[in-house]
């Protein structure tokens, strides 16, 4: 999670080698949606 939203800082992010970007202000059900998406995906 961070406070950098640009799409620079999105693509920093995927180069880094993490899943997501998720800006700040949290968005809780955004949050919750891509952990059920990787807590799925490990069950896969």
């Amino acid at each position: 999670m961070t406070a950098n939203a640009f799409t620079e800082d999105r693509q920093q992010t995927r180069e880094a080698g993490m899943n997501e970007h998720i800006a700040k202000p949290l968005d809780a059900k955004l949050l919750m949606r891509k952990i059920m998406e990787y807590c799925k995906r490990r069950d896969a």
